[in-house]
Order: C-alpha cells, then sequence, then structure tokens
C-alpha cells in the first residue's frame, strides 16, 4: 500500500515538473519569437564610407596591438581626414561585444548630410575591438575602457587646444564603455565628454560571470554621481519589445538624465531589435538633430553648448517632450494676441471645431474655451495643425460678441506632445491638469489658428472632465470566472476624447480591442503607460481599416506594490467605441517572467544539485523535512517557478548524460584517443594505451592538467577536466556492465556459494550507487564550467596575440585548479560511509550553502551573484574532500 502511494505521488509530481517544462519552453519560443515586425525605415549612405586609421602613442598601439582607432569619412572630405586635419566638433562612437567599428555608419553619415544646413559639421571617429567579448569578460571589457580613454585623448589632442571635450555614442556594452573610459581609466576626468547617448546598453549585466566584471559595474556605480556633478548630461535609449538580447528594464540607467525606449520616443514610435537601432532611420535622425540642436553658436569655435540647461532642453525636446517642428523651438512666456483677428468663443463641456465651415481665411482665429470650474481636466486634441504656438490659458476681460476676449496670455505650448498618426500630417494633444494652472484667475484656453493651418483639413477637439470620471478600473470585473481568459469591456459615448484604463488587478500582457460601430471613418490611439517608468509607452493606433485586436506587454516590472499600469485612451469624438481589454495566456505571463529572471537559473541548478548531494552524503538524515524547507524557501523568495525548472533541467540534463554514456561513449573515447594520436604523433594503438594509463594513473593526469594553466588559462583545464570526467563516467559504466554480467552468469553456475553470489549482488548494488553520485557531481562540474566559456572564447580568439591569458580573474583561476584537480585525483567523493557524525555534520552544512544560494536569487540583482557559483562548488568539492578522508580513517 505504501509503495502504491509513492508510485502515486511520483506520478503527480512527474507531470507537474514535465508540464512546467513544457509551458517554459514554450514561454521561451514565444519571447524569442512573439514581437511586432521590423517598422523601421533603412538607413543608406549618402557617398562611399571610408575608414581612416588614426595612429595613438607607439606605447599603447604595442600595448592593445588588437584595437585601433578610426575617423569615418564619405567622398571628397576623406581626404582631409587623411591628412589628419580635423575643424568639427568630435563625436566617438564605441561599438558594443562582437560589434564592428564599421556600426557608425548610419549616424555618421547623417550628420556629414544634415551638415550642409549648417555652418559647423560632427567629426566622427569609432573605435574597433576585434569583435572580442566584452560583455561577458572582465579583463576585456578592463582593456577596452582603459584604450578607449586613450582614444579620447589622442583625438582632443588633433584638435590643437580647440576643442576641449568629445561627445560618446556607445552601443550595447560600448555604453557601459563609455562611462567606465571617463571615471575608471587612470588620468581621466569626466570634462572629458559633453553628453553621452547609450543606445540598448545593459546598465544592468543579464551575466556577471567573474569578479572582474561585477567588480567592474560596481566600480563604475560608486563613481557615476561624477558625471552628473560635472554636467554631462546622459541618455539611455532602450529597443522595447523587439530587443530580446538587452530588455527594457536592463537599458534604465537610475543616473542618467533621460531614460526612454524607441517605442516613446516622439516621431520615431517603433521598438528596435539591438543591431536595427543602429540604423532605424527614425531614431538616427532624432539622435542628429539632438547633437545639431545642443550647439553654441556662440562659442568661437562652435562646439557643444557648456550650459546643462541648454543641453538638457535640445534632449529633452527630441526623446521626450516633442511639440513641433524639427529643431528645438524656444517659447515664449507670455505672448500679445494680434488684435485684428476672429474669436471663437466656445461654451460647451466637449466640442469639435473644424474648418469646414470656414470659407474666409482671416489673419488668425483663436478659439477661447471655457475653463469649467467643476471640472479638473481638459484635454485639447488637433490634427493637421501646424502652428507652433498654439495654445494659451488666459484672463479674459474684454467684451465681444456676446463673449470675452484677451489680450494676452501664457504660453503653455511647450507642455504638449505630438502623437502617432499615419492618416493625418500632424497631430498635437494636451492633457491639461486645470489644478497645476499656477496662473491667478486663469479662464481661457486659448487655441491659435493661422491662415495656413486652413489650407488642409483641420479638427480642434476640446474634452473637459473630471479625471476620476474618465477611470475604467479592473479592479471588479476584470477577473471573470466564466471567462478562460480575463477580459474586461466598456462602452464610450460621443464627445469623449479621453479615457483611462486602470490595471488593479495586475496583467503583463494584454489585447486591446477597440471597435467603433456608427464611423465609417474614425481614428484613435492607445498608450500602454508604465508610471514607474516614464520613458516606455508604447502606442497602438485604430483606424477602421485597421482595427484587428493589438497585443501590449509591460517592458519592466513595478518596483512598488502600489503602482498601477494603465491605458491611456485617445478617440475620435465624433464616435462612440466599444473597448474590450483581455489579458493574454498563461504562456505569455511566462514569456514575460522569463525575460526578466532567466539569469536566476543558472543559480537554482546549482543549489539544488548541492540540496541533492546533502541528501545523498548521510542517507539517514530526513529528506522529506528537507524538501519541505527548500519549498517554503522558494517560496518566500518567489523563486518557485524557477527551482521547478532547475528540477526539471537537471534531470534532462541527467538523462542526457546517462544516454551519451551509454551511446556515444566509444564516440567519445575514440576522439579522445585521435586527439592524443594527432597531438604526439603516436598511433590509435599507443594512444589508447596511453589513455588507459592516465585512467590508471589519476596522478599524471593532474600533473598534465595543471601544467597547462600557467601556459594557457584555468579554464581550458577546467573544461578539459570536465571531458575526462566524462571518459570516466563511460569506464564506469563499461565496468557496471561487466560486473552485472558476471553476476547474471554466477547464478547459473550451481558451484558457486550462496554467500559468494549476494557479495557478488551487494558489489554491483555498491557500484550502481557510485555511479550515481558521480553522475550527480559530474553535473555539478558541467553546470560549475559555464562562466569558464567565455575565458575560452577570449583565450582563443586572442592566442594569436598571447598563449596565455594574463586577464583571467584570480578567484576563478583558483576554483578552476581546485576543481580540476579533484576531478582529475577522484577526491571529492560521496563517501560510502553515510552513516557516520561527519557525513551528517557536512550534510546540514551543504543544505544551509544550497538555501545561501536560493536567498542569492531574491535579491535586486542576483546576476551579480553568478560569478560567486564556481568558488562556492569549489568549496563543496574541498568539503567532500575532507569527509572521504576522514570516514576512510574512521573505517
Amino acid at each position: 500500500m505504501v509503495s502504491i502511494k509513492w508510485l502515486m505521488l511520483s506520478i503527480a509530481f512527474a507531470v507537474i515538473f514535465i508540464t512546467a517544462t513544457i509551458l517554459y519552453i514554450l514561454g521561451v519560443v514565444k519571447y524569442m519569437t512573439d514581437y511586432e515586425e521590423n517598422t523601421c525605415d533603412m538607413t543608406y549612405m549618402f557617398e562611399y564610407p571610408q575608414y581612416v586609421r588614426v595612429s595613438l602613442k607607439n606605447d599603447i598601439e604595442e600595448k592593445y596591438p588588437r584595437f585601433g582607432l578610426y575617423a569615418y569619412g564619405e567622398g571628397y572630405a576623406t581626404e582631409k581626414l587623411r591628412r589628419m586635419h580635423f575643424s568639427g566638433i568630435p563625436v566617438l562612437f564605441i561599438p558594443g561585444n562582437g560589434g564592428s567599428h564599421e556600426q557608425v555608419r548610419s549616424i555618421a553619415s547623417v550628420s556629414l548630410k544634415k551638415s550642409r544646413r549648417y555652418p559647423f559639421h560632427f567629426d566622427f571617429f569609432t573605435v574597433s575591438f576585434n569583435k572580442d567579448y566584452s560583455a561577458f569578460y572582465g579583463g576585456v571589457l578592463m582593456e577596452q575602457t582603459e584604450y578607449v580613454s586613450h582614444c579620447i585623448k589622442a583625438i582632443l589632442a588633433l584638435y590643437k587646444g580647440k576643442m576641449d571635450n568629445v561627445v560618446l555614442i556607445g552601443h550595447s556594452m560600448g555604453g557601459i564603455i563609455a562611462k567606465g573610459a571617463l571615471l575608471l581609466a587612470p588620468n581621466m576626468n569626466t570634462s572629458f565628454a559633453s553628453m553621452i547617448i547609450n543606445l540598448a546598453t545593459p546598465n544592468t549585466p543579464a551575466l556577471v560571470l567573474d569578479h572582474v566584471f561585477a567588480n567592474y559595474y560596481l566600480e563604475l556605480e560608486s563613481h557615476l554621481h561624477k558625471i552628473k556633478d560635472a554636467g554631462v548630461k546622459v541618455v539611455s535609449i532602450g529597443g522595447g519589445p523587439r530587443d530580446i538580447m538587452v530588455t527594457a528594464t536592463q537599458t534604465f540607467d537610475p543616473t542618467a538624465d533621460i531614460n526612454v525606449l524607441s517605442t516613446s520616443i516622439p516621431t520615431v514610435w517603433k521598438s528596435t531589435d539591438h543591431l536595427s537601432i543602429l540604423w532605424c532611420k527614425q531614431l538616427v535622425f532624432v539622435i542628429v538633430r539632438s547633437l545639431f540642436d545642443s550647439v553654441d553658436y556662440l562659442e568661437k569655435p562652435l562646439k557643444i553648448t557648456s550650459n546643462s540647461t541648454l543641453k538638457m532642453q535640445a534632449l529633452s525636446y527630441h526623446f521626450q517632450q516633442h511639440t513641433s517642428g524639427k529643431k528645438l523651438y524656444h517659447y515664449k512666456e507670455k505672448v500679445q494676441f494680434e488684435t485684428d483677428s476672429e474669436w471663437v468663443n466656445i461654451v460647451h463641456q466637449q466640442y469639435v471645431w473644424t474648418n469646414k465651415n470656414v470659407y474666409k481665411k482671416s489673419s488668425v482665429i483663436y478659439l477661447a474655451v471655457k475653463l469649467f470650474h467643476e471640472f479638473d481636466f481638459l484635454t485639447i486634441d488637433t490634427i493637421n495643425l501646424e502652428n507652433k504656438d498654439w495654445l494659451f490659458v488666459c484672463k479674459a476681460f474684454k467684451r465681444h460678441d456676446q463673449g470675452k476676449i484677451c489680450e494676452w496670455g501664457w504660453n503653455l505650448t511647450n507642455k504638449t506632445r505630438i502623437l502617432p498618426n499615419p492618416l493625418h500630417r500632424s497631430r498635437k494633444i494636451i492633457d491639461l491638469n486645470l489644478k497645476e494652472i499656477n496662473y491667478l484667475d486663469v479662464t481661457h484656453a486659448i487655441v491659435k489658428i493661422t491662415s495656413d493651418d486652413l489650407d488642409d483639413y483641420l479638427t480642434v477637439s476640446f474634452d473637459s472632465y473630471s479625471y476620476n470620471s474618465q477611470i475604467e478600473s479592473t479592479r471588479n470585473r476584470f477577473f471573470q470566472p466564466k471567462h478562460f481568459f480575463r477580459t474586461y469591456s466598456f462602452e464610450t459615448t460621443k464627445g469623449n476624447t479621453r479615457y483611462f484604463v486602470q490595471f488593479l488587478k495586475f496583467t503583463n500582457v494584454m489585447t486591446v480591442d477597440l471597435k467603433s460601430h456608427d464611423c465609417t471613418k474614425h481614428h484613435a490611439i492607445v498608450e500602454l503607460i508604465e508610471p514607474w517608468n516614464v520613458g516606455s509607452i508604447q502606442s497602438r493606433f485604430f483606424t477602421i481599416a485597421d482595427d484587428n485586436p493589438k497585443m501590449m506587454k509591460l517592458q519592466t516590472p513595478s518596483r512598488r506594490s502600489d503602482e498601477i499600469a494603465n491605458l491611456r485612451l485617445t478617440l475620435d469624438p465624433e464616435c462612440s467605441y466599444t473597448i474590450k481589454i483581455q489579458s493574454e495566456g498563461i504562456i505569455d505571463e511566462i514569456s514575460c517572467r522569463i525575460r526578466d529572471h532567466w539569469p536566476s537559473l543558472y543559480m537554482a541548478i546549482i543549489s539544488l544539485l548541492i540540496l541533492l548531494i546533502s541528501i545523498r552524503v548521510h542517507l539517514n538524515s530526513d529528506t522529506v523535512p528537507t524538501i519541505i524547507v527548500t519549498i517554503v524557501l522558494t517560496v518566500l523568495f518567489n523563486v518557485t517557478f524557477e527551482a521547478r525548472i532547475a528540477v526539471c533541467i537537471i534531470t534532462i540534463a541527467a538523462v542526457s548524460t546517462c544516454c551519451s554514456v551509454i551511446f556515444f561513449g566509444s564516440v567519445a573515447h575514440g576522439i579522445a584517443v585521435k586527439f592524443l594520436a594527432r597531438a604526439i604523433a603516436f598511433s590509435t594503438m599507443w594512444s589508447d594505451w596511453l589513455l588507459s594509463g592516465l585512467y590508471q594513473v589519476p596522478l599524471s593526469t593532474t600533473i598534465f592538467i595543471l601544467s597547462i594553466i600557467p601556459a594557457t588559462c584555468g579554464a581550458l583545464a577546467m573544461l578539459i577536466s570536465v571531458f575526462l570526467y566524462y571518459l570516466k563516467l563511460t569506464r564506469m559504466y563499461e565496468d557496471y556492465l561487466e560486473k552485472v554480467l558476471l553476476t547474471s552468469l554466477e547464478h547459473f553456475n550451481i558451484i558457486k556459494r550462496l554467500k559468494s553470489i549476494r557479495g557478488r549482488e551487494d558489489e554491483n548494488e555498491n557500484s550502481n550507487q557510485n555511479v550515481y553520485d558521480h553522475l550527480i557531481l559530474f553535473l555539478l562540474w558541467n553546470f560549475a564550467a559555464l562562466p569558464a566559456i567565455p575565458s575560452i572564447l577570449v583565450w582563443a580568439k586572442n592566442f594569436s596575440y598571447d598563449m596565455r591569458l594574463s586577464t583571467e580573474d584570480p578567484v576563478l583561476l583558483i576554483s578552476w585548479t581546485i576543481l580540476a584537480t579533484s576531478g582529475t585525483l577522484d577526491t571529492a567523493q560521496i563517501s560510502p560511509n553515510r552513516k557516520g557524525y561527519w557525513s551528517f555534520t557536512l550534510s546540514l552544512l551543504l543544505r544551509f550553502i544550497s538555501w545561501i544560494i536560493l536567498a542569492m536569487m531574491a535579491s535586486p540583482y542576483p546576476s551579480f551573484f553568478h560569478y560567486c557559483m564556481p568558488p562556492i562548488t569549489a568549496t563543496v568539492v574541498i568539503l567532500l574532500t575532507i569527509n572521504s578522508i576522514i570516514n576512510k580513517q574512521i573505517s
């Protein structure tokens, strides 16, 4: 009866974990494939691009032979660059991990084309890093940082004192290097840069695989305030949903002056992937225009303004509050209204004014809408209004045709914003909070219309309302049990321009369906707003021709439980709508969870493997209480989902290892034999004999592995030891099969005594347990060796420059040495004596270590503990070795 219960329980657990695995795989597929198509226009070169090498000092060139500094040129301008003649404003582009210096050409080419309209131009420089892996390896990251600092000094030296700073544009890890070059490199100063524009930069890394990399980020964070104190403006731009390499959360820089996604940048409103963010024409134009508007025309020679306020105005205009026009426009605070103008007094709560009935083009038309005291908000939505100064508030006092007019007003145009609208030339809007207007006795809002605005179809909509009355809440109706998918719907009436929907019942992914049944033509915009990240707005446009349901997904997780995501709806006031909002299924929610938490899987796997070893170390210890405590901790730390997936990954890895040992063990052995034959010029037979000798004399193998480390790198020794461990498993499996076969034959030999048979069976059982224990240790070795892969890639890529990896993290080097030594000498064993005092103590200690790792996963930035996994594993190996020695002495 007990066995049946355990069987049923095992089946239930298997179903749960298999289901979780399938859902996780579907979530990964959803995250990797389900995003909007790329709608960016391609940026083209105007002339043939060329890159002129800029030489640095000889000692620097010798120290960094893999790197290079180039100046970008096109056409006839390239000849000046070859003569090292630079007369513009310097801009240095820094590529990211594995990026190319040629990626500068999109921004540089547009800038050169645009400079023909200005009395100045920008000189673009770029750095070549030989596509080194700075995103995963701290040593390379520091080398690149120091090289960029030398490049900045070399660039400024080309201008012979005429320029004292540069503009830094960094893509991906290039943005981190840009800040590091100013703050971490020796003999550098933040004054060497005027502004930093980062594109898809991981300000919070997803993987931190070595101690040097972690220290780099932590050291950089402690000095970031110096950039702000020096007046250097920092803009961090993320790609939004399409960028699956660097998420929106990672691009958020808490010290940046502007954090924004490409989906919310005015005139862009498009998501970009990790590479298209460099050539997306809409975004490139915004970046270039912000640079041109940041120039101080009063300085000679012309350069980026040193006034932080003016610099911030230019950046904010293009990246945040774009009101009208391609160039920064400075608004007057007070404006005198024209006397020979036509005034239209609007006294309705909701009103739509058009130019259909305007037959005579007067010089100026002023639409004066009364501000109602019972309402706290006024939304004004305009279509095809091109006038730059168009919105004012005033106190009316002069009688005019049964109404009042103003002589002057306060200009609020700088508080307006533009909206995406593919159907019309332009669309401008403002949500005017009447409580925030500080001017006393204001009675009217004024919309100014010039004669030029009347050339095309023009619409101005007014909607006065109380904010709370326009909020649709999902508090009580979003979770309806009769729906498989959670849905919420409501209807609007004619005259309404603005609606809000708050998600009190939180969801990450939703589909918005917006239908109008009484209009043959209509236009509406739905914006997803994350109040905790004002730069992550997403927009969807609806028309009668394109009213299909549209998916929207939150890009950054909320930082506080009281923060509420909401939709902002801009409707056609001449239409009524039925709006349905539906939360997506579990697969979409899991894809968001994967996006935000997948790096913690690595730590969960290490934690559970150590927990499994702790149970195996002392078999008499209570397994059930250990499992219960672990489950409770995963719930408290909110890592239950990752823990379940980690169990599935470990199971799959164990099954895969067993299958590969059974079916491909001989293949691996043959590969090792052939490798030895080629390496030492022996025959295959002698290599096979030598490999067998290495199994029999592990000390010689250990000496060979340790001799590799000073000549190459510790990571290589670690990976070789993992492969040798795999070969050991194949030999153990062959020995196990041989013993099983002998036991089977002895059952048919009546001469053998029963005692001998039982002894053989006990020996086989011990062998079986030994194979199982080594399988667990082998899995731990494999996952602990993952941080060695970046080191191997860097070593292999730079092998032609230096056979030895001199920048290897010393903490990892010690860990690799311990693990490689123990793996080849077979000192770390789950002792066969599983009932002693020392085994019990070690079991408790290992469980405590496992639970500490789970606690690390609950930290705000768990990725910064990735590099701790190899040292922790090495510590576990040392403890296992000590326990084995103690148990052998006791026995």
